[in-house]
């Protein structure tokens, strides 16, 4: 394929992509701080107690009480601290804020408006419902193919501009900007690839869920003592550290401790680990290891944090919010060039 025609394919993928890269990757690069900007957020209904005890069976008891149709999460609870709540319905999501020297509600607030879950559901649905998915998931293969026909248009400058022995001459706008755009393109190239590959993997489960029927959770009262299990899971699988409780959301269904092994790999979310546990006996029904599971299992692991950069700690969120930036600079530079060339093409007919 000749470079002019290759350039124009790059040229329109670019501006397609572009159209929905800067609304994804400004919201990307603010949920690559989400964690943080939650613990901000939610400070002020942070309750410390001096107790010893945890009291998360009164605190579950009540929620269930007040909420008994709801499908319920425990994603924070240690001695001491706030016991956070995330409850869920198929069109719905609440946080509850527990007192954890009472075991009482502090106060509930509506998740789909809290501002990193507004932010999260602009970035996979732009507000739009299963269209924006389908939207969503369509810009994520054309940038992908933007990436790729760059790749292919300027592997003869790569390594040169890797290693910045490529000039930026400032003669005209058109030069200086592609130079630039090009510096930025193949810099940001590696991690923009990651971040568009498992892109589409999470734009497709997103679709898939959008075109699911959702079920009504009818969740059964838990019967068994939660502290007392983490307590037999500490002592049990001492490897084991508990940080998300997933209570059952049918009388079939357990209670499911999410958290990590240790020696697991940095890439590989906690959410695949999953201690199981009878909601009426306490007994331990299955275990299942992420670092043990097929290629297939692990490789869906580790979509989520290699999309959002969970992990590494600042150093991976710094660089993946800066990577983030590129893509709408990319998309408004290249839209700038393209003007610009085609521009000088109709002087020259």
């Amino acid at each position: 394929m000749k470079n002019r025609v290759l350039l124009k394919y790059h040229s329109y993928f670019g501006i397609i992509a572009g159209t929905f890269l800067f609304v994804m990757g400004i919201t990307g690069s603010v949920l690559v701080f989400t964690e943080d900007i939650d613990l901000l957020l939610f400070n002020k209904y942070e309750v410390e107690s001096n107790t010893t005890d945890l009291k998360l069976d009164r605190a579950t008891a009540a929620v269930q009480e007040k909420f008994p149709d709801w499908g319920t999460r425990i994603i924070k609870f240690g001695k001491g601290k706030t016991i956070l709540f995330n409850l869920r319905r198929p069109e719905a999501r609440k946080y509850v804020f527990v007192n954890p020297g009472t075991g009482n509600i502090i106060k509930v607030i509506n998740a789909n408006t809290h501002f990193t879950k507004w932010i999260l559901k602009l970035h996979y649905s732009l507000h739009s419902g299963i269209i924006g998915r389908f939207l969503v998931l369509f810009a994520g293969i054309v940038f992908f193919l933007s990436l790729l026909t760059g790749i292919i248009l300027y592997r003869k400058m790569i390594f040169k501009t890797v290693l910045f022995k490529t000039k930026i001459k400032k003669s005209n706008k058109r030069t200086f900007y592609s130079a630039l755009h090009r510096y930025v393109g193949v810099w940001a190239l590696l991690l923009n690839l990651v971040i568009a590959i498992t892109g589409i993997f999470l734009a497709y489960k997103v679709v898939n869920s959008g075109l699911s029927e959702s079920i009504e959770p009818s969740p059964p009262i838990v019967k068994t003592s939660l502290e007392a299990s983490l307590i037999k899971l500490e002592k049990e699988y001492p490897n084991f550290k508990a940080s998300y409780i997933r209570l059952p959301s049918s009388e079939k269904g357990d209670i499911i401790f999410n958290g990590t092994f240790k020696n697991d790999p940095f890439y590989l979310s906690k959410y695949y680990n999953k201690v199981s546990v009878d909601y009426k006996t306490g007994a331990v029904v299955s275990i299942d290891r992420i670092n043990e599971a097929d290629f297939i299992t692990k490789f869906n692991s580790s979509i989520l944090p290699l999309h959002f950069g969970q992990y590494g700690g600042w150093v991976s969120k710094v660089m993946y919010c800066i990577v983030g930036l590129s893509g709408p600079f990319l998309s408004i530079s290249g839209y700038f060039i393209w003007l610009k060339r085609k521009k000088l093409r109709h002087l020259r007919n």
